[in-house]
């Protein structure tokens, strides 16, 4: 790789670690591509700390809105977390350790979402000809804009049907045939980004959503590097939906319901019928 041909990368990241899946999607990047982190803008110290007291509120409000799927995800704490979820440390990244570090404080935009400092965004613009989000929640403003081939981050779902949250959770309530895993790079809407890449995951009828997020997971391991080479490619122009999908949040009452009914059916089919 040539200094002509490098792919100079911004990532930006809450801390020091990250799930073990968004990691070897970023290690799959360097090993496959010309990219290299050159940058990673971190929250700083203090931040983070506002952040987990921000979280403990938001979860003392989500318990209070959707008091059962509260009560699921307390149940699903007391199994350990699967293999891809579990947080490793960044610097495992071939050359991360010798990228800048940025430490950042994002502020509060309009409405909703996080704008990262005009001294950040100026160094970033100097800086990435790519940037990857693995933090700082909704992103908004001029960071969107900085880099040349603009602010990649996931969605597991196809954003022109399903936007929100959880990933895979509707489609599976849906009895979809296929769940969508989207590269999009980062517009100021919601899960409503331009398509860099789109894939497809199947759904069998005793899957569980848990085996869907699995299956979505490993399908994104691959993505990014994918996603970096197109954007790279002359001419090559990501695809704005003609339109966006229903945007989903976390369920409540009767979903909540029909997820465990069908969830459990689901296991249950596993063992009873014959492979």
């Amino acid at each position: 790789m040539t200094e002509d041909t490098q792919i100079h990368t911004t990532l930006l990241v809450n801390s020091g670690t990250l799930p073990r899946w968004q990691r070897d999607a970023l290690q799959r990047m360097v090993t496959e591509t010309d990219a290299e982190i050159t940058q990673v803008v971190i929250r700083d110290s203090e931040s983070r700390q506002e952040g987990l007291a921000d979280y403990v509120r938001h979860a003392t409000d989500r318990i209070s809105d959707y008091p059962l799927w509260s009560l699921v995800g307390i149940v699903r704490t007391l199994t350990a977390d699967p293999e891809y979820k579990r947080h490793v440390p960044i610097t495992t990244i071939s050359g991360v350790a010798g990228a800048e570090w940025i430490s950042c404080r994002p502020r509060a935009a309009d409405g909703v979402g996080n704008e990262l400092p005009d001294e950040v965004v100026e160094r970033v613009r100097s800086e990435a000809d790519v940037a990857v989000r693995f933090g700082f929640g909704i992103l908004k403003g001029d960071i969107l804009d900085a880099p040349t081939h603009g602010v990649l981050s996931y969605h597991l779902g196809d954003i022109r049907q399903y936007r929100g949250r959880p990933g895979g959770l509707w489609e599976f309530l849906a009895d979809e045939s296929e769940v969508g895993v989207t590269v999009q790079q980062l517009s100021e809407t919601l899960d409503g980004g331009r398509i860099v890449t789109l894939e497809h995951v199947r759904v069998t009828e005793t899957d569980t959503w848990q085996d869907i997020r699995r299956r979505s997971v490993e399908t994104a391991r691959g993505l990014l590097a994918e996603s970096v080479r197109r954007l790279t490619e002359p001419g090559y122009t990501p695809a704005t939906p003609a339109e966006t999908g229903t945007l989903y949040t976390l369920p409540r009452g009767g979903a909540v319901l029909a997820y465990l009914l069908k969830n459990n059916r689901n296991r249950l089919w596993r063992v009873l019928r014959p492979t």
